[in-house]
C-alpha cells in the first residue's frame, strides 16, 4: 500500500516539476510558430545503439500523386545523432535549457534544427513544448481552488455544525441552494459573460474562483455532518464549560478532529478542479490559443480527420488527464485506508 501511494505521490511530484519548470524544460516555444513550419508533423521515432548511442532519422515530405495526401516517411541515408551534456557553443539545437542537447551530423549535414519529439500541431508548434506547458491551467487551477474552497468549506461548515437552531439550518440551506445548481452549465454561462480582453492569466484566476466559490458548499455539508457527531463529546463540553471562546473551541479542538478526513478530500477535490478548467478550455472558454491548455490542446485533437490521420494529437492530453485523475483519486482511497487502520487500532 505504501509503495503505490509513493508512487502516485512521485507522479503528482514530477508532474508539478514540469508545469513549474516548463520554461526552462520544454525544447521550442509553444506559441510562437516556427518559419520553416511544418504542419501536423508525426513523432520521431529515436533509436538507441551502443555504438552511436541516442539518433534518429530526419522525416521528409512527399506529396503522394493519387490523392495529394501528406506522406512523412524518415530518410534512413541520414542519421542524426543526439549528445547530452555538451558545451552550448557547439553548433547544434537545445532540446533542454538545463541539460543541453545537441544534434550532430553523421552521414549527411541534413538534420533538422527543430527536433519535434512528439510532432507538431497545426501551426507547426512543437507538440512536447505545448503540452509541458498546458499542465500549468490545470494544476494550478486545482491548487488554488483548493487554497479558496477549502478554507472557506471549513469555516463554515464547522460553524453551521456547532451553531444548533435556525441559524445552523438557515446555513444549510444556502449549501442547499448552491448544490442543486447544475455546475457545469452554471460554469459555462459565466465563463461565457467574462470580457474578451481579459488576459488568459486573469481568465484563468477569474476561472477557478468561480470553481472555488461552488466547490465548497459541498464540503461544507460533510464538515457539518462530522462536526454535530464531535460537538457533544467530553472534550468539547469540558472547553465550553471552561469558558473558552467559541473561535478557539472550533478551531483548537474541533476541526484538528477531521484532519484525517480533510486530507482525504482535499486529495479528491484536486480532479474535479483540473477537469472543470480542462473542460471550459475545450469548449473554447477558458485558456485561448496561443497559450496552451490540456484542454485547448484536446479540443484540436477531436477534430474528426486529426483522430484518423493524427491520433497523438488527442492522446498525450488525454492520457495527462488519465494520469492526473487517478493518481489523485488513488492517493485519496490510500489515504483514507491508512487512516482507517490507524483509527481501528487506537
Amino acid at each position: 500500500m505504501k509503495k503505490n501511494l509513493y508512487v502516485n505521490l512521485a507522479i503528482i511530484a514530477v508532474l508539478y516539476f514540469l508545469a513549474i519548470f516548463a520554461d526552462f524544460i520544454t525544447p521550442l516555444s509553444p506559441t510562437e510558430t516556427p518559419e520553416n513550419k511544418i504542419s501536423y508533423a508525426p513523432p520521431i521515432k529515436v533509436n538507441f545503439t551502443p555504438q552511436r548511442g541516442f539518433y534518429f532519422h530526419p522525416l521528409t515530405l512527399k506529396i503522394s500523386e493519387k490523392d495529394f495526401s501528406r506522406v512523412f516517411s524518415p530518410n534512413q541515408r541520414v542519421i542524426c545523432k543526439i549528445s547530452f551534456l555538451t558545451s552550448v557553443s557547439q553548433k547544434g539545437y537545445k532540446l533542454w535549457n538545463l541539460i543541453n542537447l545537441n544534434i550532430h551530423f553523421i552521414h549527411s549535414p541534413n538534420c533538422p534544427d527543430a527536433f519535434n519529439l512528439l510532432g507538431t500541431d497545426k501551426l507547426g508548434r512543437d507538440y512536447l513544448s505545448r503540452l509541458i506547458h498546458g499542465l500549468r491551467p490545470g494544476l494550478f487551477a486545482g491548487l488554488i481552488g483548493i487554497l479558496i474552497s477549502f478554507p472557506l468549506g471549513i469555516i463554515y461548515g464547522t460553524i453551521a455544525g456547532y451553531k444548533s437552531g435556525a441559524v445552523g439550518e438557515l446555513m444549510m440551506r444556502l449549501v442547499e441552494i448552491i448544490l442543486s445548481l447544475p455546475t457545469l452549465y452554471l460554469l459555462v454561462a459565466l465563463a461565457a459573460l467574462l470580457p474578451a480582453s481579459l488576459s488568459n492569466m486573469q481568465r484563468l484566476l477569474l476561472i477557478t474562483l468561480l470553481l472555488a466559490l461552488i466547490g465548497w458548499a459541498g464540503l461544507a455539508r460533510i464538515v457539518r455532518g462530522q462536526v454535530l457527531s464531535i460537538r457533544n463529546k467530553e472534550f468539547v463540553q469540558s472547553a465550553y464549560l471552561a469558558g473558552k471562546p467559541t473561535w478557539k473551541i472550533i478551531v483548537f479542538d474541533i476541526i484538528p478532529q477531521l484532519s484525517s478526513y480533510l486530507i482525504i478530500a482535499l486529495t479528491l477535490s484536486f480532479p474535479s478542479y483540473i477537469l472543470g478548467e480542462t473542460t471550459l478550455s475545450f469548449l473554447g472558454l477558458g485558456i485561448n490559443q496561443p497559450e496552451a491548455s490540456l484542454g485547448n490542446i484536446l479540443s484540436e485533437g477531436r477534430e474528426l480527420s486529426n483522430l484518423f490521420l493524427r491520433p497523438w494529437l488527442a492522446v498525450g492530453s488525454s492520457l495527462i488527464l488519465i494520469l492526473l485523475t487517478w493518481c489523485f483519486n488513488s492517493l485519496g482511497d490510500q489515504l483514507r485506508d491508512i487512516f482507517d487502520i490507524k483509527e481501528q487500532s487506537i
